[in-house]
């Protein structure tokens, strides 16, 4: 059951908008100003705002910009109900970013079609973002499982060779600064070694949505950055 939000001062307007959408099979929560819809939308996390514009103590444009402040807020679907049918305030309100805009009174038929259709491109839209996500994530596992495999075999040789060099310092033939030098190279390619084979062991387990596995990459990468620096 999607849930909306009505932001409305009106009691009439707000109870009567509230019964309608009940009506229709949505889950409806109501504030009767903008900063008690601003507190309600971030902590209920509406699928749709429906939003007066002329309100005491934060006006509707108040309540859509600090909403859009909030990650979790940010691409909520917003319409705009108003009484006042100036163009100014619709092109204030389209202009900030809104979704569709509203006239009091307005037809049922029309605001119950304009939140569904609203509701449904949102829903489209965070389908097609994602399958998108999906498609980076994949080509990024690939691109990481590839190059681990590819730099681990060069890692390999390198190491063996620093340890030929390191025998020619038993031997006498390399200084005190050469042996330091080689000692700092084998440990950088070892940190980077096992960097690849902990990205390996990553991949191969990690679980979760594609954000998180993003996330998870990202902190892994911070975390070996830090160790070979």
């Amino acid at each position: 059951m999607k849930l909306i939000l009505v932001i409305e001062d009106d009691l009439g307007v707000r109870e009567n908008t509230v019964d309608i959408l009940e009506l229709e099979g949505y889950q409806v929560i109501a504030a009767v100003n903008g900063k008690e819809g601003v507190a309600l939308a971030e902590q209920n996390t509406p699928d749709l705002i429906l939003c007066d514009v002329s309100m005491p103590y934060l006006d509707g444009f108040g309540v859509f910009m600090q909403l859009a402040k909030n990650l979790k807020t940010a691409g909520t679907p917003f319409i705009f109900v108003t009484g006042q049918a100036h163009t100014t305030d619709q092109m204030n309100g389209i202009q900030l970013g809104a979704d569709d805009y509203i006239i009091k009174p307005y037809d049922v038929d029309v605001l119950l079609a304009t939140i569904k259709s609203r509701i449904e491109k949102h829903e489209k839209n965070k389908e097609e973002m994602g399958r998108e996500l999906s498609a980076y994530v994949h080509e990024l596992e690939t691109l990481l499982y590839m190059t681990s495999h590819r730099v681990r075999s060069p890692m390999a040789r390198c190491l063996g060779l620093i340890g030929l060099l390191e025998n020619e310092y038993v031997n006498g033939t390399l200084n005190d600064e050469m042996k330091a030098t080689l000692t700092y190279l084998k440990e950088s390619v070892r940190s980077l070694d096992e960097f690849t084979r902990d990205l390996t062991q990553f991949m191969s387990e990690s679980h979760g949505t594609r954000s998180t596995k993003l996330e998870a990459y990202r902190n892994l990468f911070d975390q070996k950055h830090e160790e070979l620096e």
